[in-house]
């Protein structure tokens, strides 16, 4: 959440399964000398005694911290007469070795750069501890993700911190900013959260204001304000009740605090037709063009020819955020716009600017996507008009190709690297199934008959000889490189399965940009609906091949 903070490079391209998060007084039994199952964190708040770790003996410090990864034999012995207290996390790490743009394969990680005596007080973490304690009984039910960001904030902490000596204010402060945003609703004072960051208040207001450029008290009015605004955005609840879920009693001092932050009241809020949006999703910055808007700031594709201030922003979630607050505070704007994916993180860093909205990706459809963003931004009309205006394109075009398809079925195969794919009627596959109305190869449609048009099916992998398979009149081919167009020529050439698909036969098939392609917003899927048809119309009818 910080920029000034860099986290480990250990820690990037992983995620963790937190099989345990407990606290007790007494000996537990996975240290009573049998190996560990998962990685363990064990803090010893208090007491004396000894600790056997595979057969050597290690006297146990007060306010001290041990870690070990699974398999390592463990046995915890108490003093006599001490009071024992004790912390300890066991979790599994796995690190994604395999990254493709709808996949992510991970394997266990079985070591960590810290093993044994970790050489840092365990008191600075013992908030984490409590807290990854108290979610222990909920993160299956409620927030796993919560309990995951606690454990990833105290192994950074350890990695950043274990050795020399070093300033853990900044690790402080960001444990009392997760409080906030995941707290915003309740009651909550500047003493409080500078004891949670173990500073004094006045202390802790200013290194906060330093960093968030803005004070713990505005921080957390614009938190809840915003959080507000998505809810006058999203739904049809009465202003008094969407007060009382962010954290206000009292309806008119929440419509005072809103009318402060954003200069309208809060019945005016969703009126509001002149909205500063900035988009973190490519296909929706493209969306927004659509309907007339310039975002401010966006996440942009090449295929789009609009001029605005471009953001690197994480493609997937597993992805680093890598962006400074900065870039959205110039801007200041009245909405963010992103897809579900990435809510989570956008919330996590820029929340207090502005709300935060996700339009679901891959459960609704690319004309739903246009309604809702339509709908959004008050421009229902302009979205409507766009669907008309596509509908009476796509049906030109579905007759200048008629006397060239005919009732032949037309395939579509992304071909990257070593990887071949059959696409279905969403991205890359949109244009041609379902702007085009062209019928699919029967195992295609099959998958696509399963599920609501646009949504569940996108693609299913293939190997070389199941080419066969989904035999075609016609057959796209989307390529990213010259190496991926030779490899084809290779298969065409060598594999007798792809001797036998009709499409290569009859020598029906073309090469598309996968890039262009696999972009799913209105602008570029015209352009992608008129490419088809210039390619399509250039090929010999199948009446001519009868």
């Amino acid at each position: 959440m910080l920029a000034t903070v860099k986290s480990s490079s250990f820690l990037n391209g992983i995620f963790y399964e937190i099989a345990e998060a407990w606290q007790a007084s007494v000996v537990p039994k996975w240290a009573e000398g049998q190996p560990l199952e998962h990685h363990t964190l064990l803090y010893i708040a208090r007491g004396k005694g000894e600790l056997n770790v595979n057969g050597q003996t290690l006297k146990l410090e007060r306010d001290a911290l041990y870690m070990y990864p699974p398999e390592t034999s463990l046995k915890l012995t108490a003093s006599s007469g001490e009071e024992l207290q004790l912390f300890w996390i066991a979790f599994d790490i796995y690190r994604m070795f395999k990254k493709e743009r709808n996949s992510r394969e991970y394997q266990r990680e079985t070591g960590f750069p810290l093993q044994g005596y970790i050489r840092i007080g365990g008191s600075q973490f013992k908030q984490l501890f409590n807290l990854l304690v108290a979610e222990g009984q909920l993160w299956r039910m409620q927030n796993p993700f919560l309990s995951q960001q606690y454990l990833h904030d105290m192994l950074d902490g350890l990695l950043r911190y274990a050795g020399p000596a070093s300033n853990d204010i900044d690790l402080r402060l960001k444990l009392t900013l997760n409080y906030l945003q995941n707290h915003y609703q309740e009651d909550i004072r500047i003493d409080q959260l500078a004891d949670m960051a173990r500073l004094h208040p006045s202390y802790y207001s200013q290194v906060f204001k330093q960093t968030m450029d803005k004070s713990p008290v505005s921080f957390l009015t614009h938190l809840r304000v915003n959080r507000a605004k998505e809810m006058l955005l999203l739904t049809e609840k009465p202003v008094k009740e969407i007060a009382a879920e962010v954290g206000y009693k009292d309806e008119f001092y929440f419509s005072r605090r809103f009318k402060e932050t954003s200069g309208c009241s809060p019945r005016m809020y969703s009126k509001n037709h002149d909205k500063k949006v900035i988009s973190l999703s490519a296909a929706y910055t493209d969306h927004l063009y659509t309907l007339g808007i310039k975002p401010c700031a966006a996440q942009l594709h090449r295929h789009l020819s609009l001029i605005t201030k471009n953001l690197t922003l994480p493609e997937h979630a597993t992805d680093p955020w890598g962006i400074s607050r900065e870039d959205f505070l110039l801007e200041q704007p009245d909405l963010i716009l992103c897809k579900d994916n990435v809510l989570s993180k956008a919330r996590e860093h820029i929340n207090d600017i502005a709300p935060v909205v996700a339009i679901p990706w891959v459960s609704q459809d690319v004309y739903t996507h246009l309604l809702k963003i339509g709908e959004l931004v008050n421009r229902e009309e302009e979205a409507v008009k766009w669907l008309e205006s596509h509908e009476r394109k796509a049906q030109n075009l579905r007759k200048a190709l008629r006397p060239i398809t005919g009732s032949g079925t037309v395939g579509v195969c992304v071909c990257r690297e070593h990887e071949l794919r059959m696409y279905g009627a969403r991205n890359v596959g949109h244009a041609l199934y379902r702007s085009l109305q062209l019928t699919p190869p029967e195992r295609i449609q099959a998958q696509m008959d399963l599920y609501p048009a646009g949504t569940g099916f996108n693609w299913t992998a293939i190997t070389p000889d199941e080419l066969k398979d989904y035999d075609c009149d016609f057959l796209f081919f989307a390529v990213e490189t010259e190496g991926d167009k030779q490899r084809i020529r290779a298969w065409q050439r060598d594999n007798p399965a792809w001797g036998q698909h009709s499409a290569i036969r009859s020598k029906r098939f073309f090469f598309i940009d996968w890039e262009k392609w696999l972009v799913y917003a209105p602008h570029v899927i015209n352009q992608q609906m008129e490419e088809a048809v210039r390619l399509l119309t250039q090929s010999s009818s199948l009446r001519e091949q009868i």
